[in-house]
């Protein structure tokens, strides 16, 4: 069945997604274009997958982003295939628990099946574990920079050294439980 002819401007387009290294597949959802047209107009014009400039990376991405809708797909899809993985990661790890359980109540196994099942489970939740972390992208947060304190080492001027005396001096005058009295009189003797 043929479809409406494409205009130059959706051909142009689609040229540039491909040549910013985009798939046919992800060209044809994006435009509209089936892919088998997208092929034939790809091999007409010698098209090839990430043979366009950075400029013109940077410009397709950008036009991209501009579509709102194609933005909101993007974000749902994303959003739908992370809450998909981690339902797996939960009914697997229930699954795994109920598993378990029955393997370790089960006197008819010999121990080294009991062994193999505890390392099937070991390694299963392992992988469980990279993937939901993976998913939820745990590892790629960045630490926020209020959190992290700085910190300034610097020699001490003569004139700094000679204010921390003098303040340690004022404090130990002040520690002392025989000056408190005389403090709280108001006569201080520096003697």
């Amino acid at each position: 069945m043929a479809g409406k002819p494409k205009t130059n401007e959706e051909l142009k387009a689609a040229i540039a997604l491909r040549d910013a290294g985009y798939s046919i597949a992800s060209i044809s959802e994006n435009t509209g274009i089936s892919s088998a047209t997208l092929s034939r107009h790809f091999a007409k014009h010698k098209v090839g997958k990430g043979s366009l400039t950075d400029e013109a990376v940077t410009l397709a991405r950008s036009k991209l982003l501009q579509d709102g809708a194609f933005i909101d797909s993007l974000k749902h899809e994303i959003a739908s295939t992370v809450l998909d993985d981690v339902a797996q990661f939960r009914q697997l790890r229930r699954a795994m628990t109920v598993t378990l359980d029955d393997l370790l109540n089960d006197t008819s196994l010999p121990s080294h099946y009991k062994m193999r099942g505890l390392a099937a489970y070991a390694t299963t939740l392992k992988l469980s574990q990279e993937t939901i972390r993976r998913a939820l992208q745990i590892d790629n947060q960045e630490p926020e920079p209020e959190s992290l304190p700085s910190l300034t080492i610097h020699e001490l001027t003569p004139e700094e050294i000679a204010q921390m005396r003098q303040e340690q001096t004022k404090d130990a005058v002040f520690d002392k439980p025989e000056n408190i009295a005389v403090i709280e009189e108001g006569v201080i003797d520096e003697s």
